[in-house]
C-alpha cells in the first residue's frame, strides 16, 4: 500500500477584477467543494490564499460554512501561507511572521490550528526554516525539484524530510512532478496506474500532490474535463476505494511516520520557474538546452543538474518590479510599529505583480496597480520629507521629494527623468507603465517542461505551443530604455511619429538615459547636463517643483544642432485605449476613469504632441495577452540655440 497526499491550493491576486473571481468561484472553487462533500471518504489539505477568502467572506459566506463543514467533518487540513500570498523569501522576518499568523488566524475561526506551510511559489530559501518554526510552523511543501537541485535520486522522493537552519528544524514534504502533469490532465487511470507502480511494500512511502486549484476548472478546458466529463467524481471515488492506496494528510502522515532524515535545500521554485526567471536570451538557450537532452533522450538521466534562475531575478529581468519592490521595503520599515498601516504594506506583498511566468503578472496593470495603491496608502503614515538614496539598490542614488499631496523620486542617473509620481489624494502612481521587453516565448513555441506526451485528456497550459498573430507582430516594438516622465529626447526635425512609436527613430542626443547633476531646494529639484547632440555640444535644465495639485518644471534647453526637443510623459493609463495621434496644443487632458482618474497638462507656448499606446506582448493561460502599459506623450519643439518653456502637470 502506497500513502496518497492530495492538496489544493486555491488563490486570486490583490485587485484581480471581481468578475475573476466570480467566475473561478464558478467553475472551481464551488463546484470542487460540493464534489468533495459527496464523498465522505476523499479527504484533501487546501490552501485558500487571504485575497480569495477575504472576497468569498464578503460575497459567498456560503462556501466559508462549507469549508468549515469539511474541517469539521475530518475532509480538510488547512494549510496556510502568508496571508496576502506573499514570497515569503522576499520579505522580511517580521513581515513573513505576521502574514503567517494572520492566516492561521483565520483558519482557528475555520476550527483548524494550522501546522503545515504552502510555499507561495514554492520559493525556498534555507534561513526560511527559522521564520516559519517562529511562526509556529511544523512542516512545509515544496517540489521534488529542490530536493534533486540538492542531488537526491527520484527513487528518494517518496518520503519527507528534516531540513535545519541555524539549529531550528522543520519537515519538508516534497510534491511529485508527475502528479501534477497527471491530475487533472490525463485520465484517472494513469494516476491510478502510477500510483500502483510506486507501491514496493514500503508501509511509509507517501506520493504528493499538491497544486493549483484552478486547474480544476479555471484553466483551458479544464472544466468540461473536470466536471461536464465526470473526471473529478472518478476520481474521488476511484482514490477513495481503492485498497493499495491509503488516503492520508500531511498531519496524519506525521503523526504516524518520521520523516526520513536530514536534506539541506539549495534556493530554488519548481522547474519551470528556473527557465522564467532567466533573462530573455538565457531562457530561450534554456529551451533549447533542454529539448536538446530530450531529443537525445538524456534529459531524465541528466535533469539533477539542469538548472536555470531563481525566483528573485525577476527584480535583475524586471527593473519595474524591483523598484516597486524596494518601495515596499523602505515603507515596510518606516511603518512598522504602526498596525493601521500595516495591513495595506502586507496587502503590497501579494506575490502576483512582481513576476511573470505563464500568467499575466507584472505585465497585468491591475495588479500593479493594487499594489502601488496599498504602498502609497500605507505611506501615509510616515512623512519622510525629503532625502537622497539609493532606493532601489542599483548603486545610483535616487532623489526622493515629498509634500502634502505627492511623492516623486527622480532617477538624476538615468536621464534625470521622473521615475515615480505617487498621489495621496488618488493613491497612484502615475508612471506605473512597463516598458515593452522582447521576451523569449516571443520566438520559442514551447516552454521547458518535462511533461509527456500524450494524446488523452486535456492539455495543461504548460504543454501548448502558441503562434503570435500576425495582426500583433506587425504592431510589436520593443524599447531599450525605461519609460519614465521628463525624458529628455532630441531628433531629426524629419523624424515621424510611426518610427518614433516603434523605437525605429534615431536619437541625435545622449540625454534619455544619460546621467545628469542635481541640486534640491524646498520641495524641488535641479537637474541638468551638458552632453551632445550629433557630437555637438548641448544643455537641458529642468527646474522641478511640487504643486499643490501637480508639479511645474521649467526647461532651458541649449543646442548647436538644429533639432527637434521632445520631453516625453509616461502616463499609466489603463483603463482608455488610446491610438497614436499627432496634433498641436498649448495644453490638454488625460482622462482614465478607471486608472489614475483626469489630469491636464498645461504649456506656456504651443507645442507639437506625439501620442501612442504602449502596448506588450505577454503570454497567459488564455493564450496572447496585448496589453497597454500606458500612454506616450511627447511635447516637442523646435530649438536651434536656445528654448525655453514651462511645464505644468496638474490633477483634475
Amino acid at each position: 500500500m502506497v500513502n496518497f497526499i492530495f492538496g489544493i491550493h486555491n488563490h486570486q491576486p490583490l485587485g484581480n477584477f471581481g468578475w475573476v473571481f466570480e467566475s473561478a468561484y464558478d467553475r472551481s472553487y464551488r463546484p470542487f467543494m460540493e464534489t468533495l462533500e459527496e464523498y465522505p471518504n476523499m479527504k484533501a489539505a487546501v490552501h485558500i490564499s487571504g485575497p480569495l477568502l477575504e472576497w468569498l467572506a464578503e460575497n459567498k459566506p456560503e462556501h466559508i460554512e462549507l469549508i468549515r463543514s469539511l474541517v469539521k467533518k475530518g475532509q480538510l487540513e488547512i494549510v496556510v501561507a502568508g496571508f496576502y500570498e506573499p514570497v515569503l523569501a522576499a520579505i522580511p522576518k517580521d513581515d513573513r511572521i505576521e502574514q503567517i499568523t494572520l492566516l492561521k488566524d483565520f483558519a482557528k475561526k475555520l476550527g483548524y490550528d494550522a501546522r503545515g506551510v504552502w510555499l507561495t511559489e514554492r520559493v525556498w530559501q534555507p534561513e526560511l526554516v527559522k521564520s516559519l518554526r517562529e511562526a509556529g510552523i511544523e512542516y512545509v511543501i515544496v517540489d521534488d525539484y529542490h530536493f534533486m537541485s540538492a542531488g537526491l535520486s527520484k527513487e528518494e522522493l517518496y518520503w519527507p524530510y528534516y531540513t535545519e537552519d541555524g539549529g531550528e528544524v522543520i519537515a519538508v514534504f516534497p510534491i511529485d512532478e508527475k502528479l501534477r502533469y497527471l491530475i487533472p490532465f490525463r485520465p484517472v487511470e494513469k494516476t491510478v496506474e502510477y500510483l500502483h507502480s510506486i507501491d514496493n511494500g514500503d508501509e511509509s512511502r507517501v506520493a504528493v500532490f499538491h497544486d493549483d486549484g484552478e486547474k480544476f476548472g479555471v484553466w483551458p478546458g479544464t472544466y468540461e474535463w473536470v466536471y461536464e466529463k465526470g473526471w473529478l467524481r472518478e476520481f474521488f471515488d476511484r482514490i477513495s476505494s481503492d485498497e493499495r492506496i491509503n488516503l492520508t494528510l500531511y498531519s496524519e502522515y506525521l503523526a504516524r511516520f518520521k520523516p526520513r532524515g536530514l536534506v539541506y535545500l539549495p534556493i530554488a521554485s519548481y522547474f519551470e520557474m528556473s527557465e522564467w526567471s532567466l533573462p530573455a536570451k538565457q531562457a530561450k538557450l534554456f529551451v533549447e538546452f533542454v529539448e536538446k537532452l530530450k531529443g537525445q533522450g538524456q534529459f531524465e538521466k541528466y535533469r539533477v543538474f539542469v538548472r536555470g534562475g531563481i525566483w528573485k531575478n525577476f527584480f535583475f529581468k524586471y527593473p519595474e518590479s524591483n523598484y516597486m519592490h524596494k518601495r515596499m521595503l523602505m515603507v515596510s520599515k518606516l511603518v512598522r510599529d504602526n498596525p493601521e498601516a500595516r495591513r495595506f504594506i502586507l496587502r503590497a506583498q501579494c506575490n502576483d505583480a512582481y513576476w511573470h511566468g505563464v500568467f499575466g503578472g507584472v505585465y497585468l496593470p491591475h495588479l500593479r496597480r493594487a499594489v502601488w495603491e496599498n504602498i502609497i496608502r500605507a505611506n501615509g503614515f510616515a512623512s519622510t520629507g525629503s532625502f537622497v538614496r539609493d532606493i532601489d539598490f542599483d548603486g545610483r542614488d535616487e532623489v526622493f521629494i515629498e509634500d502634502e499631496n505627492f511623492y516623486a523620486v527622480f532617477k538624476p542617473a538615468y536621464g534625470g527623468a521622473l521615475f515615480e509620481l505617487s498621489s495621496k489624494k488618488k493613491a497612484v502612481n502615475y508612471n506605473d507603465v512597463l516598458a515593452r521587453r522582447w521576451e523569449h516565448y516571443h520566438e520559442v513555441p514551447e516552454a521547458a517542461t518535462p511533461e509527456e506526451e500524450d494524446g488523452d485528456g486535456v492539455a495543461s497550459i504548460h504543454e501548448v505551443g502558441r503562434k503570435i498573430p500576425d495582426e500583433i507582430r506587425r504592431e510589436l516594438a520593443y524599447d531599450d530604455r525605461m519609460r519614465a516622465i521628463l525624458q529628455d529626447h532630441f531628433l531629426d526635425p524629419e523624424t515621424a511619429l510611426e518610427e518614433y512609436r516603434l523605437n525605429r527613430h534615431i536619437e541625435l542626443g545622449d540625454f534619455v538615459t544619460g546621467a545628469y547633476d542635481y541640486s534640491l531646494f524646498e520641495g524641488g529639484v535641479t537637474l541638468e547636463r551638458d552632453g551632445t547632440v550629433s557630437g555637438r555640444p548641448a544643455r537641458v535644465e529642468k527646474s522641478f517643483r511640487l504643486a499643490e495639485d501637480g508639479f511645474i518644471v521649467d526647461y532651458t534647453v541649449g543646442s548647436e544642432v538644429k533639432a527637434l526637443f521632445g520631453v516625453e510623459l509616461n502616463l499609466a493609463v489603463h483603463s482608455v485605449m488610446e491610438q497614436p495621434e499627432e496634433f498641436e496644443a498649448e495644453k490638454f487632458e488625460v482622462n482614465d476613469p478607471y486608472g489614475i482618474g483626469k489630469v491636464g497638462i498645461e504649456l506656456d507656448k504651443k507645442a507639437k504632441v506625439w501620442k501612442y499606446p504602449i502596448k506588450t506582448l505577454s503570454q497567459s493561460e488564455a493564450g496572447w495577452d496585448f496589453v497597454q502599459q500606458g500612454v506616450s506623450y511627447t511635447l516637442l519643439f523646435p530649438v536651434d540655440g536656445e528654448l525655453r518653456f514651462r511645464l505644468r502637470f496638474r490633477e483634475l
